[in-house]
């Protein structure tokens, strides 16, 4: 099933249940008018806050937009890849030495346990191992600058991913019955 169809079944039913047909089409174009609204403000806002290095902030936002995990495979993947990356990035900044690092390693390390390399790792899992192993090789501050500039790089191009496939549920959305509500969020956004 399309993943917007199911967004949109999802919710619609809360409107339709009890209530008069015309009246629950009302309420229901307004929520998906205003979902598509501020959703294409809360991607610009994430965008932002990555283009001024405000990488705490992205984090704590982010998490507005994990209900969209349920209804897409691509969401769900890049919503966690682009979590993961600020959350840790968020801490390295913290505290932005190499003693900081060695620490930060030692944390994940305890919290996911010892590496066993496996066959057919989960994506994910490839992802956060490949980033703690060169995080484990880090001995000086210029290495660590450049890790940090690395990974904040590739925090920012998996954003752009997660940013195509947030805009392409939109515009299924806006396309998927959706008759009434107005397409230009997702098409003139600056994606």
């Amino acid at each position: 099933m399309n993943s917007a169809k199911s967004f949109k079944e999802y919710y619609e039913t809360s409107f339709f249940d009890g209530r008069d047909k015309e009246q629950a089409q009302k309420l229901a174009d307004e929520f998906f008018e205003s979902f598509i609204h501020d959703t294409t403000l809360k991607i610009e806002l994430l965008e932002g806050y990555l283009l001024k290095g405000d990488i705490d902030l992205f984090y704590s936002t982010l998490t507005e937009l994990k209900f969209l995990i349920e209804f897409s495979d691509n969401l769900n993947r890049y919503w966690h890849i682009i979590r993961g990356y600020s959350g840790a990035l968020s801490k390295l900044k913290a505290e932005m030495t190499v003693k900081g690092a060695k620490k930060l390693h030692a944390y994940y390390f305890s919290k996911y346990g010892d590496r066993r390399f496996l066959r057919d790792e989960h994506w994910f899992e490839k992802k956060r191992w490949e980033f703690l192993d060169e995080m484990q090789n880090i001995y000086f501050e210029d290495d660590l600058r450049t890790f940090f500039q690395k990974y904040e790089q590739v925090l920012l191009e998996n954003m752009k991913i997660y940013t195509s496939f947030i805009m392409m549920f939109i515009i299924d959305l806006e396309t998927w019955e959706l008759p009434h509500i107005s397409r230009s969020h997702a098409l003139k956004s600056n994606w």
